[in-house]
């Protein structure tokens, strides 16, 4: 007469069977546990419920990118690609105070706050020390922090040329932790985050791809992820709609001074001059400034 499978049995043999193991190594399991089941009556057991083995789910090592940073602010101040110590000082001074005439309480640097010129692996700029490059980063972070109620603070693909230069040894967001302190900064390792103002979502990018047209990295990205976008690393400047007119599109133009990156101004190329700018998120509509615009909006 068969004996009926408890709820204990029927779970250890679905766990071993699921794990990989065949029937005899299970049989052997459970006589070791003082289980008293035959080789042939867990054959027929786990061919009747059809369990087999699984694939694994992935290691705690392999973990899934799917909690970005989330910003809520009605008024923020976007800041791209300073590369310190060649950020232009006098521009960025100047959007921080139009910035603060807006009542804008939140900035966010949107990526390569500083240059990491040291370990890049083209080669370093002369007379450019690392400690040079950590301590005026580290300025840059401590005014932000000190004039604003809340800094938020992205990762870059200049960045990452230090956790790079150790094969990773050196995390992404340790590296940019080193020149961030106080709890009024917010750091992700992601190269963008979303910024909700007044109800309307903008993802502020970093993103890997650049272009030699203004706009068009950033056209894209609102047609792939639905959003208004916002992007830096192509140092270059404008501001569109997307396809279907329902997002803005902007380039937000550098806050490094162009005359003292070396690879742009010792050696030529096709590529577009380096733009300067900065954008404001206002209950919900991006102003972009520019040198050429920004005396309008401090007249007003």
């Amino acid at each position: 007469m068969a004996i009926d499978w408890s709820p204990s049995e029927s779970l250890l043999l679905r766990t071993l069977t699921q794990q990989g193991k065949n029937d005899a190594e299970i049989a052997t399991e459970f006589r070791q546990a003082g289980i008293a089941r035959t080789y042939k009556s867990i054959q027929r057991k786990r061919q009747r419920e059809g369990w087999h083995a699984i694939i694994a789910a992935n290691p705690l090592c392999a973990p899934r990118f799917d909690r970005p940073l989330r910003v809520e602010a009605d008024r923020s101040l976007l800041l791209f690609d300073p590369h310190a110590p060649f950020h232009d000082a006098d521009w960025c001074n100047r959007v921080i105070d139009l910035a603060l005439s807006y009542g804008v309480d939140t900035v966010a640097i949107g990526g390569d706050l500083v240059d990491f010129t040291a370990f890049s692996k083209w080669g370093r700029q002369e007379r450019v020390e690392a400690e040079d490059e950590i301590a005026s980063a580290t300025q840059f972070v401590g005014v932000l922090c000190s004039t604003f109620r809340r800094l938020i603070y992205s990762g870059g693909n200049h960045e990452n040329r230090l956790p790079r230069s150790t094969n990773n040894l050196l995390a992404l967001r340790n590296a940019m932790q080193m020149f961030t302190n106080g709890s009024k900064t917010e750091v992700t390792d992601y190269h963008w985050f979303e910024l909700v103002s007044a109800g309307e979502r903008y993802y502020v990018e970093h993103p890997k791809n650049a272009s030699m047209h203004a706009t068009i990295v950033p056209k894209k990205l609102a047609s792939k992820y639905l959003c208004h976008i916002v992007a830096g690393h192509g140092h270059l400047w404008g501001m569109t709609r997307d396809p279907s007119d329902n997002f803005w599109c902007i380039d937000a133009g550098v806050c490094c001074d162009p005359q003292r990156l070396a690879y742009t101004h010792k050696v030529h190329s096709t590529r577009p001059q380096e733009q300067q700018g900065a954008v404001l998120i206002l209950d919900g509509m991006p102003l972009l400034v520019g040198p050429g615009n920004i005396k309008f909006y401090e007249r007003r």
